[in-house]
């Protein structure tokens, strides 16, 4: 018997839910989360959407605010094989809907500017982790190219983030198969690059290299090298729709990485964080454990380079070695606009007083 933990039930968690449900990896599957009549809903859904699949995974919800002092006691009682979180108090999709005179304000700050947003509940759901005594491992899926590696810095944190650089593997196997006629599964790839990377390689139009931001990419066909071909070609043009289906492609990415973790074999793919590392990098998943994959041409603290180099295009300056983030002065000014207070960085501490003043900011 397998269990699996989700904590949180927003946009992103509702398509794991749905996508593991399915999967038939898991015999059992808990939502926790703070609003018990949508959590039986969704997972009322996710029971029919899988039983229609042929199958039948026992799925429950229970009733979990990560801020209570209770929370602590509600995880040791799932006592789960493997767990996903994925808090937001402000995600991605809610700021492009927003309306009024502050929207595009919000709008025009960068990425990391809302990692307050991100971090004060993860910081939560840390904590009580922590407290709990549970020793399965668990995936921080909220901005986790940074915010897991904030989290290792402070203190314990996740084994790993999900999708981000998993998702761009996709593009570079289709374009070594266009120009090869291979097959596209054939393509051995390793890329080391950090979150930003994916949002020029998903673009309607092409990118200038030289604008991108960094990364590090190795494409193997039958044992030759074919990075050139990829390397041309990662920034031409490949549309998707940065909607809510987005997260979609973070669920795929899941559904290899969570059996992986818990104990379900290996599997060798892309992860953000891994063990707090800042970025993602291409990994070995099994039993639990998450370790590096790199090409034997490539040195751990030249990936670990990379993707700290990649940090700007987010909106950060750095992640100091305490787990405070030095934004960019573009991402302070943006800020600023919007709240009319400055700030340069963010300490772990003040996460939850930042997040609320954001979210303050544009009610």
């Amino acid at each position: 018997m397998s269990r699996f933990l989700l904590i949180s039930l927003g946009q992103l968690n509702g398509h794991i839910l749905e996508a593991v449900a399915r999967s038939g990896a898991f015999t059992e599957i808990l939502v926790a989360g703070r609003d018990p009549a949508r959590g039986l809903r969704k997972t009322n859904q996710a029971r029919i959407g899988a039983a229609v699949e042929g199958h039948y995974p026992a799925i429950s919800f229970v009733k979990l605010d990560v801020n209570d002092a209770s929370a602590s006691a509600i995880l040791r009682e799932t006592a789960p094989d493997v767990a996903l979180a994925a808090p937001s108090m402000l995600p991605w999709w809610r700021i492009d809907r927003l309306t009024g005179p502050r929207a595009e304000a919000a709008r025009a700050v960068p990425f990391a500017g809302w990692i307050a947003c991100h971090l004060a509940p993860m910081l939560a759901v840390r904590r009580a982790w922590a407290e709990s005594g549970l020793k399965a491992p668990w995936v921080g899926a909220s901005y986790p190219d940074v915010v897991n590696t904030i989290l290792h810095r402070s203190g314990p944190g996740p084994v790993c983030g999900v999708g981000n650089v998993d998702e761009v593997i996709p593009k570079i196997r289709f374009i070594v198969a266009k120009d090869t006629g291979c097959d596209p599964a054939t393509v051995n790839v390793h890329l080391v690059a950090q979150h930003a990377l994916e949002y020029f390689v998903y673009r309607e139009t092409g990118t200038p290299a030289a604008k991108g931001p960094p990364f590090m990419l190795r494409a193997e066909l039958d044992g030759r090298d074919v990075s050139d071909i990829a390397a041309r070609a990662i920034f031409e043009p490949m549309p998707i729709p940065y909607e809510l289906d987005f997260n979609l492609l973070t669920a795929s990415s899941a559904l290899k990485l969570l059996p992986a973790l818990a104990g379900h074999g290996l599997m060798r793919m892309h992860v953000p964080a891994p063990n707090g590392l800042p970025g993602g990098y291409p990994v070995r998943v099994e039993a639990g454990r998450v370790s590096l994959d790199l090409p034997a041409c490539w040195a751990k603290d030249d990936a670990i380079a990379n993707n700290l180099s990649s940090l700007p295009w987010d909106g950060l300056q750095s992640i100091e070695s305490d787990g405070t983030v030095v934004f960019t002065q573009a991402t302070s000014r943006a800020l600023f606009d919007l709240t009319g207070r400055h700030y340069e960085s963010l300490a772990p501490e003040n996460a939850e007083t930042m997040a609320n003043e954001l979210v303050s900011a544009v009610k």
